[in-house]
């Protein structure tokens, strides 16, 4: 197994998952090309054919965002709230907590 893909277990294949490799029966003719999207028909067609798994490419994880990112985020969350305002009070407050929530400031590890 690489790390581009992993052999599925036909039980565990639903619609939307790309092949990562061609799929082929016990006489060696192709039954989906490598890239197919799977779709319910597709799925029963290999069943019908006696595919007991198929490689499926696996989901790229997605990149944790950065600080800067997060602060970004945060101050387009609040962009209504000036930072300076002692009138409003409460949402300083909120702010504060998401900000140190988010970004895991006082957390212990």
């Amino acid at each position: 197994m690489s790390d581009t893909y992993e052999m599925t277990p036909l039980a565990h294949l639903y619609p939307g998952m790309v092949l990562a490799d061609a799929v082929m029966d016990e006489h060696g003719h192709v039954l989906l090309a490598a890239g197919a999207v799977l779709n319910e028909a597709a799925i029963a067609s290999l069943a019908r054919h006696g595919v007991g798994a198929a490689p499926v490419q696996r989901a790229a994880p997605l990149a944790a965002p950065g600080d800067a990112e997060i602060q970004a985020r945060i101050d387009h969350l609040f962009r209504r709230n000036d930072r300076d305002d002692l009138g409003d009070w409460a949402t300083g407050l909120l702010r504060r907590y998401v900000e140190d929530y988010r970004l895991k400031r006082g957390v212990a590890p």
